[in-house]
């Protein structure tokens, strides 16, 4: 249940070590968290482009994410897909507001 500012439960903060993803459940809606290792990020779960899913794929260069499938990077951070796929596809990925609040991950899906 989200809080008053819109805010769920994703995960503990030792679920994910620096430079690592995963795909948790939030409110039944899969996203994908990061652990940037100085910050949490939060975004859709699947790849916009032809839907790979994100989860479990490690981080490089601290908030940027490849794609296994074509090849786009994401900044995790804002979106921006800053490396367009092998076959010019060059869009964004939908991110999510997140916060720690004690040893928990909380994203907010508004």
């Amino acid at each position: 249940m989200a809080d008053e500012a819109g805010f769920i439960d994703a995960a503990p903060t030792d679920y994910l070590g620096p430079g690592e993803t995963a795909t948790v459940d939030v409110a039944g809606i899969p996203v994908t968290i990061a652990n940037t290792g100085d910050r949490w990020c939060a975004f859709q779960s699947m790849c916009p482009h032809q839907e790979t899913p994100l989860g479990g794929l490690p981080l490089l260069r601290g908030v940027l994410l490849r794609c296994p499938e074509h090849g786009s990077v994401f900044d995790v951070s804002t979106g921006e897909c800053v490396v367009p796929s092998e076959d010019g596809w060059s869009g964004r990925m939908q991110t999510f507001r997140t916060r720690v609040v004690g040893d928990v991950v909380q994203v907010s899906l508004t």
